[in-house]
């Protein structure tokens, strides 16, 4: 069971998550080079589910997908291609608990690091992929660093 207070700041963390989802869907979506990646997309607009979860169920989905263990702050789960036509790129789910610990050692707001995993996760869903080799990271980072803009100086690719 969760402590009154973190339960308490994780619904300001996912009321939070959906506002600022709706900001950065539209900054990405506003940039063509990214619009052009999203699969055969024949819908005006996109849309992303997103989760806002615990540290136990984010170790489940890590160990499941990932094959790692523990927490992760963010992870994407895109949609297939018949799906991503119609507009719905898939699933962003976020750990409160590590998002919360991640801005604090970076020393910025907890709303900063929410922006950070949902354009990382976004950049994902569209294919965006850091993991893969160098080229994919460099890619990835500059793409963080332009939808951000100069207020985020610390994107989740360039801790890396």
């Amino acid at each position: 069971m969760y402590h009154k207070s973190t339960t308490m700041k994780r619904e300001e963390i996912e009321k939070y998550s959906i506002t600022a989802l709706k900001r950065w869907v539209k900054a990405v979506y506003a940039k063509p080079t990214l619009r052009k990646r999203i699969r055969g997309l024949q819908s005006k607009s996109f849309f992303v589910d997103l989760t806002v979860c615990s540290p136990h169920r984010m170790s489940h989905l890590n160990e499941l997908h990932r094959g790692k263990n523990g927490p992760t702050d963010v992870l994407s789960f895109p949609s297939d291609e018949f799906f991503q036509r119609q507009g719905l790129l898939g699933d962003v789910v976020i750990c409160s608990t590590v998002a919360i610990k991640q801005a604090k050692e970076i020393g910025h707001d907890w709303k900063k690091e929410i922006d950070v995993l949902l354009v990382h996760g976004l950049l994902h869903l569209i294919g965006l992929d850091h993991e893969t080799d160098e080229a994919g990271a460099r890619e990835m980072g500059r793409w963080e660093k332009k939808i951000l803009g100069p207020k985020y100086k610390n994107s989740l690719i360039t801790r890396v």
